[in-house]
């Protein structure tokens, strides 16, 4: 690779970089709030597991004739299934890139403070998987769950394994891996604030999603800066790549699994469960889980790629957390507001350097959400 080919050589390092690897033992739930989840939740068994206004057949005639013990089985098929997807998420396509970086497996990866950013995340990951693990079995322990019906695997992984079997180099499978992962970790963000955000399901949810985003967003922000750096290495060749791969990977991290829909709406005993899942094709929820792209629009553009990538980025919702002007400071200096993310305000989380306090007992300001 030579020096014309890559552009500018340059060393990860940025102020930026260093503010959120120093951050790192006051942010990380791990390090300063590893029992938060130990605390028992209030639990009220006639309140749902997972929000109504993410459930995409919500009004549709079928699922709304079914009884209301159908219709809470699949709200709580839906808590699970969500848990699922996002530890598999982690595992199969965040952490995969992780592993990549680890191994020296790309120009510019071997720098110390890269990595040690790095690592903080994988150990920030497992923890998350320890959270949405226990919160699955919480859920199937209040709720009776017994066996849980097969699983498809993760849609984004089959999106991106489909990918890698057409690539014939290794070099081109290495950046696939890292885009995929690289979006999987700018924007998982958004698939947790749908749920940390509501206020009409059970309180342990919405803790433990808060838990997970808070770290997630630090995560967004040392990804781009790696991501940034080690674009600036690459060659011709992988920085086409990159820009081949990002939508791919955007599209295929948002994507709605109609299959596990149907899977959820069969076990609850629901009728007309074609009828549902015929109706929501080629709508935009039938289509799409996630609904905020800002933190995929930002590593387009760190990269300058806004007019080479072929993504519809739709506009960014008002519960975004993007939609702070001091979002990437906040999480450089590891200082989130009270209200962090827009309109949280879930008991519980009062940890050192964090201000997660809850914001109407303290006198905060809070912004409504839709």
């Amino acid at each position: 690779m030579d020096q014309d080919q890559r552009g500018t050589t340059s060393t990860v390092g940025s102020a930026t970089l260093r503010r959120i690897v120093a951050a790192w033992p006051r942010r990380a739930a791990v390090a300063n709030q590893p029992d938060a989840v130990d605390t028992p939740q209030p639990f009220d068994a006639t309140v749902p597991d997972y929000p109504l206004d993410l459930v995409p057949f919500a009004r549709h005639p079928r699922f709304l004739a079914a009884t209301p013990e159908q219709r809470d089985r699949v709200l709580t098929g839906l808590w699970l299934g969500y848990n699922e997807r996002v530890i598999a998420t982690e595992s199969m396509v965040a952490e995969p890139a992780f592993q990549l970086i680890m191994r020296g497996g790309l120009s510019g990866s071997e720098d110390p403070l890269l990595r040690q950013g790095i690592q903080q995340a994988i150990v920030d990951e497992s923890f998350h998987t320890y959270l949405h693990q226990l919160a699955n079995a919480r859920t199937r322990e209040l709720r009776a769950v017994g066996e849980r019906p097969p699983q498809p695997v993760l849609v984004t992984y089959r999106r991106l394994a489909r990918t890698l079997a057409e690539l014939p180099e290794r070099w081109e499978r290495d950046i696939a891996v890292l885009t995929w992962g690289a979006v999987a970790e700018t924007c998982i963000n958004a698939l947790l604030a749908l749920v940390a955000r509501d206020r009409t399901i059970q309180p342990m949810h919405s803790l433990i999603t808060t838990l997970h985003l808070r770290d997630e967003s630090a995560h967004g922000s040392l990804v781009v800066e790696a991501m940034r750096d080690l674009y600036r290495q690459m060659n011709r060749a992988q920085r086409a790549a990159v820009a081949r791969f990002l939508p791919l990977a955007l599209a295929a991290f948002a994507e709605q699994d109609p299959s596990v829909l149907r899977i959820e709406l069969s076990a609850a005993g629901v009728e007309g469960v074609d009828e549902i899942i015929g109706d929501l094709a080629g709508t935009p929820p039938g289509r799409r889980l996630v609904r905020d792209f800002s933190g995929g629009r930002r590593i387009v553009a760190e990269l300058g790629l806004t007019d080479e990538v072929d993504f519809d980025f739709p506009d960014r919702p008002d519960w975004s957390p993007y939609a702070d002007p001091g979002y990437h400071d906040k999480i450089a200096y590891g200082v989130l507001g009270p209200d962090f993310p827009a309109g949280l305000d879930v008991p519980g989380l009062d940890g050192p350097g964090l201000d997660l306090r809850h914001a109407e007992q303290h006198g905060a300001p809070t912004r409504e959400h839709p």
